[in-house]
């Protein structure tokens, strides 16, 4: 798989309006949103489906529902809702998620570390298409926006399931433009953008833009605007690590079983790094990574997925690949 094999457009899946407890009218919510270059957005207020009349406008709600046994309530977003749910499944998680599907709408999990779930809880509910790896209100308000382990547990016990970044914007202030996901769609429409997202055919952000990325067998390559550290994470205790400051600390370090390659291109600086039967090669612009690719023997067991931080914090999380 390569992409963006269209282009990437920027959309906001996870927000608020007046309608429940947002400060602007949904017109306005949108229009904040269409000012800051986004070609998609979703209004997702609390128990209701707002609707506008707008291109590129995905009708979405907010719900929160329990399951027997979970250490918190589920909030579970909806997208691409032509009816709202009818009250015999809204407080039952499970019944939600199995309304949703039926209906052919994309749900997720909102925000589970700000809600107190587990990783396990994410295991008690199914047929949920995406969690929230991070949601920049939460984060932002009381530093419970990143999920990347609740992700990562249920990834590991075989639950496919794919990560988004949003805002959950209420104040449209220190709460808003930190959270997005890009859509390889070429253009904001919302058919195509639902399709995108049921096929994974997204990555999340916080800032950090990916030009593109590639995934094969024993390949994973990601070109990127700049970051100061990569991340591979997988299954079990599988995984690797890439940064500026690795790369420049093995240079200068002998005797470690790692042959290592470095040379200028172009102004830039170029890693070659062999570890037993893996291969990684870096390209480095300053102090972030541009390009990074591996091949061979990857460190990955039932998945694979990559995360990438720039200097300030701000990430990208692509949607893992399942290797069994």
């Amino acid at each position: 798989m390569k992409l963006p094999a269209s282009g990437w457009v920027k959309a906001a899946l996870h927000t608020h309006s007046k309608r429940s407890d947002g400060r602007l009218e949904p017109e306005d919510a949108v229009a904040f949103y269409r000012r800051a270059g986004f070609g998609v957005v979703a209004l997702t207020d609390h128990n209701k489906v707002t609707k506008v009349a707008q291109p590129g406008f995905v009708p979405g709600i907010e719900l929160e529902a329990r399951v027997e046994g979970a250490s918190g309530s589920y909030h579970v977003v909806i997208l691409g809702l032509s009816s709202e749910p009818p009250e015999g499944v809204r407080r039952d998680a499970n019944k939600l998620l199995d309304w949703s599907r039926d209906n052919g709408c994309f749900a997720f999990i909102a925000h589970p570390y700000w809600s107190t779930l587990s990783g396990e809880d994410l295991l008690r509910v199914r047929g949920y298409a995406g969690v929230e790896v991070y949601n920049h209100g939460c984060e932002v308000e009381i530093s419970r926006g990143y999920s990347g382990p609740h992700w990562d547990y249920a990834l590991s016990h075989g639950v496919k399931s794919y990560g988004l970044a949003v805002d959950d914007v209420h104040h449209y202030s220190l709460d808003a433009l930190g959270g997005w996901v890009a859509l390889d769609v070429g253009e904001a429409d919302v058919e195509e953008a639902l399709k995108a997202l049921f096929e994974g055919r997204f990555y999340a952000s916080s800032g950090v833009e990916v030009k593109s990325y590639e995934v094969g067998e024993g390949l994973l390559r990601v070109e990127t605007s700049g970051a100061s550290r990569i991340k591979l994470l997988s299954g079990d205790t599988r995984g690797a690590y890439l940064s500026v400051e690795l790369l420049e600390k093995l240079a200068q370090t002998e005797g470690l079983p790692v042959e290592l390659e470095m040379w200028k291109e172009g102004g830039d600086c170029l890693y070659r790094v062999k570890l037993a039967k893996l291969m990684a090669e870096v390209q480095v612009r300053g102090e972030s990574i541009v390009r990074a690719e591996l091949r061979g023997e990857l460190p990955v067991r039932k998945y694979a997925r990559i995360e990438l931080y720039d200097s300030e914090g701000r990430g990208a999380w692509l949607n893992p690949t399942f290797t069994g």
